[in-house]
Protein backbone atom coordinates (compact mmCIF):
# COMPACT_ATOMS: atom_id res chain seq x y z
CA UNK A 1 0.00 0.00 0.00
CA UNK A 2 -0.22 2.79 -1.37
CA UNK A 3 -2.34 2.20 -4.61
CA UNK A 4 -2.24 4.81 -7.98
CA UNK A 5 -5.56 3.82 -9.74
CA UNK A 6 -5.36 5.05 -13.32
CA UNK A 7 -8.71 4.85 -14.57
CA UNK A 8 -9.00 5.49 -18.38
CA UNK A 9 -10.69 5.41 -22.12
CA UNK A 10 -8.97 2.88 -24.11
CA UNK A 11 -8.00 4.94 -26.66
CA UNK A 12 -5.25 6.58 -24.54
CA UNK A 13 -1.67 5.49 -24.53
CA UNK A 14 -1.33 4.73 -20.16
CA UNK A 15 1.78 3.06 -19.59
CA UNK A 16 4.57 5.88 -19.99
CA UNK A 17 2.10 8.10 -18.00
CA UNK A 18 2.02 5.55 -15.34
CA UNK A 19 5.53 4.84 -15.25
CA UNK A 20 6.09 8.65 -14.79
CA UNK A 21 3.34 8.80 -12.15
CA UNK A 22 4.75 6.56 -10.22
CA UNK A 23 8.14 7.49 -10.25
CA UNK A 24 7.64 10.90 -9.05
CA UNK A 25 4.83 8.99 -6.38
CA UNK A 26 8.07 7.57 -5.18
CA UNK A 27 9.93 10.44 -4.48
CA UNK A 28 7.18 11.56 -1.94
CA UNK A 29 9.09 11.53 1.49
CA UNK A 30 6.16 10.11 3.39
CA UNK A 31 5.75 7.18 1.00
CA UNK A 32 7.50 3.94 0.80
CA UNK A 33 8.42 3.02 -2.41
CA UNK A 34 8.62 -0.98 -1.70
CA UNK A 35 5.07 -0.74 -1.22
CA UNK A 36 3.99 1.32 -3.71
CA UNK A 37 1.43 -0.68 -6.73
CA UNK A 38 0.34 0.94 -9.68
CA UNK A 39 -1.81 -0.13 -12.25
CA UNK A 40 -4.55 0.68 -14.68
CA UNK A 41 -7.83 -0.31 -15.48
CA UNK A 42 -9.21 0.67 -19.12
CA UNK A 43 -12.43 1.45 -19.99
CA UNK A 44 -14.23 -1.01 -22.39
CA UNK A 45 -17.44 0.66 -21.84
CA UNK A 46 -17.85 4.92 -20.88
CA UNK A 47 -20.07 7.66 -21.96
CA UNK A 48 -19.14 11.30 -22.15
CA UNK A 49 -21.45 13.86 -20.55
CA UNK A 50 -22.75 16.27 -23.22
CA UNK A 51 -19.75 18.39 -24.55
CA UNK A 52 -17.65 16.13 -22.85
CA UNK A 53 -13.68 15.11 -24.16
CA UNK A 54 -14.23 11.67 -25.78
CA UNK A 55 -11.12 10.14 -23.69
CA UNK A 56 -10.16 10.67 -20.23
CA UNK A 57 -8.13 9.59 -17.53
CA UNK A 58 -8.70 9.48 -13.60
CA UNK A 59 -5.75 8.75 -10.96
CA UNK A 60 -7.35 7.62 -7.65
CA UNK A 61 -4.39 7.37 -5.42
CA UNK A 62 -5.07 5.27 -2.16
CA UNK A 63 -3.29 5.87 0.76
CA UNK A 64 -3.77 4.87 4.13
CA UNK A 65 -5.22 8.05 6.51
CA UNK A 66 -3.05 10.27 8.71
CA UNK A 67 -1.21 12.30 6.45
CA UNK A 68 -1.50 16.06 7.13
CA UNK A 69 -3.38 18.38 4.44
CA UNK A 70 -0.46 19.72 3.25
CA UNK A 71 1.12 16.38 2.33
CA UNK A 72 -2.20 15.62 0.36
CA UNK A 73 -1.72 18.57 -1.29
CA UNK A 74 1.81 17.81 -2.13
CA UNK A 75 0.99 14.59 -3.55
CA UNK A 76 -1.79 16.20 -5.55
CA UNK A 77 -0.14 18.92 -7.05
CA UNK A 78 2.95 17.21 -7.81
CA UNK A 79 1.32 13.90 -10.26
CA UNK A 80 -1.78 16.34 -11.42
CA UNK A 81 1.28 18.09 -12.80
CA UNK A 82 3.03 15.04 -14.38
CA UNK A 83 -0.19 13.90 -16.21
CA UNK A 84 -0.97 17.64 -17.22
CA UNK A 85 2.36 17.93 -19.37
CA UNK A 86 2.26 14.42 -20.34
CA UNK A 87 -1.01 14.67 -21.35
CA UNK A 88 -0.98 18.13 -22.74
CA UNK A 89 2.26 16.60 -24.99
CA UNK A 90 1.44 13.45 -26.16
CA UNK A 91 -2.82 13.44 -26.31
CA UNK A 92 -4.36 13.43 -30.10
CA UNK A 93 -7.58 14.97 -28.86
CA UNK A 94 -8.89 16.17 -25.76
CA UNK A 95 -8.77 14.30 -22.33
CA UNK A 96 -10.65 15.11 -19.58
CA UNK A 97 -8.13 14.56 -16.29
CA UNK A 98 -9.13 14.52 -12.98
CA UNK A 99 -7.17 13.48 -9.72
CA UNK A 100 -8.54 12.33 -6.28
CA UNK A 101 -6.97 11.63 -3.25
CA UNK A 102 -8.96 8.68 -1.48
CA UNK A 103 -7.91 7.88 2.66
CA UNK A 104 -7.98 4.32 3.73
CA UNK A 105 -9.19 3.45 7.33
CA UNK A 106 -6.57 2.23 9.19
CA UNK A 107 -8.40 -0.16 11.33
CA UNK A 108 -10.34 -2.06 8.33
CA UNK A 109 -7.28 -1.97 5.72
CA UNK A 110 -5.69 -5.56 5.26
CA UNK A 111 -2.53 -6.75 4.10
CA UNK A 112 -0.25 -9.64 3.72
CA UNK A 113 2.06 -11.34 1.71
CA UNK A 114 2.56 -14.74 1.18
CA UNK A 115 4.99 -17.15 -0.68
Amino acid sequence: MPHLQLDHSTTVSIKPLLELLTEEFCQIKTIDPASVKSYSRPAEHYIPGNSAPTQFIHLAVCLLEGRNPDTLQEISDRLYAIGTEYIESHAQLPVSWTLEIREMNHPTYRKSTTG
